[in-house]
Parts: structure tokens; sequence; C-alpha cells
């Protein structure tokens, strides 16, 4: 293996993270060295020193990469033998020309790494000694400190083929933890070989999240994890902005669909009642409620006659996304409004408080951001459905004139969803005797008198 280590691989890329990834898909599928370089003037500095020309060239393009002619350029002329090219961006128009003349080029599409990566440099490095089949992976500890905790387990390299495990499966490593480390001189810790392609699957999964962001930490959790870890996994905060993975993203289309035909079904809502409070831990809480949120508005709808296909896909969308941002925090999903809010604000932290006032906000932007399939206007919903006809919710603080009608329906199955799920003994007659007064505003009175009605059915 020592040749194969003499011939450098390189990336060539701005951004830590996207090399890091690079980096450790390469050495956890190749025997090899990877040098990292931030720029195309570092790279060419780099090449020129160089004996050897390097075995790859994982080249992330800019579009504003103004050394592009002169770095291609020089592999052109220079580094004829280079195995594979890799531009991981769309290439401006200008730069078209000098690239197609250069046979060891691929243009690769950034958005389908790493998995595309291992594809190609297997293809390009079967049957050499590069391939790595060791049952043990490297990691470099600089990568590492950007994955916000891996909870899986850790080794460190002994001798030559000896490892010895430092942190286990349930350890929460940490930035700290892992630095220290690196200030002792050592520059890579090792993960089981099932555990760097579980790492890399759960990159593939979260990349289009990655490219979208300059201050990404990966959230690699296992399967294994609590579901407030798995929520973690799936929604995450990126620069004030929340984001969730594609696998999520399709979990949601699919819950969508599952309450949809649910609701087409024209279950009698007494009926459905009676079956919901059957688990009442933190999570079916969060399952019961974007569930009876949904039937109660659709049932809402139907006996107020809205019953086109748009305006009840708008009401299951938001019915189960309003409070999605909050699933991390099952303790915060349960505080019903703003002014339950405010009784127990000083026991929050200051992270809760914000994530709690945010959360109509996020799902809107999530719905516009990742769900084409929901009707326009959702986010509307989804940003109003803590709104009070009095002016006392949130986040606008809105007054029942400026809410809209369907948005007053969705406040209102919202209302009676935490009334019947957080009460003791839930009844239809007592939920209309506790609302009536506080809903008595225009757009809101039609809205309980469709529920009164929907009682009698």
């Amino acid at each position: 293996m020592s040749e194969a280590k003499k011939l450098p691989f390189l990336v060539v890329s701005s951004s830590p993270y996207m090399r890091g990834i690079l980096k450790f898909v390469l050495e956890t599928l190749l025997h090899t060295d990877v040098t990292e370089l931030e720029s195309e003037e570092k790279a060419l500095l780099f090449l020129k020193n160089l004996e050897l020309v390097p075995s790859m060239i994982v080249y992330d393009y800019s579009s504003n990469a103004y050394l592009l002619e002169d770095f291609v350029g020089y592999l052109k002329d220079h580094s004829k033998y280079v195995r594979i090219i890799v531009l991981v961006n769309e290439v401006r128009a200008e730069g078209k020309d000098l690239l197609k003349n250069i046979p060891q080029l691929m243009l690769m599409d950034e958005s389908t790494l790493p998995h595309s990566l291992i594809e190609e440099a297997s293809k390009t490095f079967a049957s050499t000694p590069y391939l790595n089949e060791s049952p043990y992976c490297r990691i470099d500890i600089d990568f590492l400190s950007i994955l916000d905790g891996i909870n899986k387990n850790l080794y460190i390299k002994i001798g030559s083929e000896k490892y010895i495990k430092i942190y286990n499966e349930d350890d929460n490593t940490n930035i700290l933890d892992i630095k220290k480390y690196k200030s002792k001189g050592i520059n890579y810790l090792y993960l089981k070989r099932d555990t760097a392609d579980w790492v890399i699957g759960q990159i593939n999964n979260q990349i289009d999240i990655f490219l979208k962001a300059n201050n990404f930490r990966f959230v690699l959790r296992g399967a294994n994890e609590t579901p407030q870890k798995r929520f973690e996994q799936k929604i995450m905060r990126i620069d004030e902005e929340v984001h969730i993975d594609k696998d999520f993203r399709d979990t949601i289309d699919e819950a969508v669909k599952r309450i949809r035909a649910i609701v087409e079904k024209d279950t009698r809502v007494d009926t459905f009642l009676r079956s919901i409070k059957d688990q009442q831990d933190d999570y079916a809480f969060f399952t019961q409620k974007m569930n009876l949120t949904s039937l109660i508005a659709c049932a809402l709808a139907k006996q107020l006659d809205w019953i086109s296909k748009t305006t009840l896909d708008k009401l299951v969308y938001a019915s189960v996304l309003s409070d999605i941002t909050l699933a991390v925090r099952p303790s915060l999903l349960s505080i019903p409004n703003l002014a339950a809010f405010e009784k127990i604000k000083d026991t929050l932290s200051e992270e809760d408080q914000k994530l709690f006032l945010a959360h109509p906000l996020d799902a809107g932007n999530l719905i516009k951001r990742y769900f084409p399939g929901a009707p326009p206007d959702t986010s509307s919903l989804a940003l109003q459905h803590h709104e009070q006809p009095d002016g006392s919710g949130f986040p606008l603080g809105l007054r029942a004139e400026k809410i809209s009608p369907l948005s007053a329906l969705l406040i209102v199955a919202t209302d009676f969803t935490f009334y019947f799920l957080k009460d003791d003994e839930p009844t239809m007659d007592d939920y209309l005797l506790k609302c009536n007064s506080r809903f008595d505003f225009v757009n809101f009175r039609k809205v309980v008198k469709a529920l009164e009605k929907v009682r009698k059915r």
C-alpha cells in the first residue's frame, strides 16, 4: 500500500464542509492520503511543486472561480494522466469550450454527492491497490468536529493493526471531547466500515440541505435513537432558517396522503374521538394532534360546504405541518396558546422561547420551500394557526377582521384538539360552552355553529 500513498489525491474547495465530505469519502473508499486545499491558487502551487501527478483531483468549481482557466489549463498540459477530474457545479458558458477537450475530465452534479463520487472512484480504481477493504475506516478529526454528535463507536489506532474503542455508541461526542485528541497530535480517529458506510448514507440524505447553507452541522443519529433525536436529525436550523431532509419530506407527504384518505372516508367524528386517546405519551400526542386537527378541520369545512379538493388539501397540509418544528421539543408542543406560554415562560430556556414563538413562521417557510404539492396560501394557514380573534395570539397579533375564514376554521380546530387531548374528561358540550364567548367574532361564529352541527351528527 505504500506505493499508493505516494501519489496524492487532491480535493479543492472553498468550503471546509465540502472538503471534509470529499476527503472522508475518498479515504473510506481508497487507501490514500487526501490533500485538501481551499483555492485554485493554492492548488496550482501544490501541483507545480509535485514530482508525481495526482491520481484523482476533485474540484469544487464555483461560478466566480477566477482561476478556472489557469487551473484547468494547467491540468490539461501537465497532468494528462490524472485518473479523473470531478467538477461539482454547473460550469459557466465561457468555460465549457476549455473543458470539453480534456478526455480525463468528468462533470458531476454536486447534488448527487457523495454516492456519484463513490461510484466513479470505484470504477476508476477497480483492481488497483487503492481500493480499501479494511474493516476500519479513518475519519479526520477536523471533519468529525463539524458533525453534531456521531453517537457511534469511535476507535483510536495503536500500532499497525490494533484499534481501541474510546467512545461508545451511547456516548454524546462533542467538539471539546474530540479536539483534545487533536491537541495531542492525533489527526484521525476510526470507525468500523459499516458505520462509515452509514455516515456516508446520512450525508447523502442531507446533501441538498448542506449545499444551501454556509454554516452547516451534519446531524448524524442512529435508527435506535430516541424519537426526539430522530426528529433532530430531520429538522435542522441553519443560519436561522429551518430545513428538513428529503426522507422526512417524503414521510410528511405520505402522512398527508394517509390523513386525506381518512378524511375522504367521512369517518364519524365521535368514533374517531373515542379511539384517539388510547396512547398518551409525548410522541403519541404529536401524531394524535395532527390527525385530530386534520379530521376536525375537514369535518368543519364539509359542514360549511367548503369541500373543494384544494381547500381540504390546504387544511390537511397545514394541520400536519403547523407545529412540525416543535416535534423536537414535546414539552413545547403541549403549549396551546400565547397566554399559556407567558405563564411558564420563565421556566423555559431562551432557545426554547425563541423556538416556540417562531414556529408558526418556521412552518409557513417550510411549506413554501419544501412542499410544492401544498396548494397556494397553505403557508398562510400555518402562519396564522395561533392567532386569536381578540388580537391576543401570535406571531402577528391579528384581530378577527384580519384573519381569513379558512384560518379561523383552522384556529378553532387547533383549539379543540388541544382541549380534547389535554382535558381529563373532554366532551363536545363542555368545549362548546367554553369556546362560545372566546370565538364570538366575525368569521369565527359560523365555524362554531358548524362545530355544533358536527356534534349532532
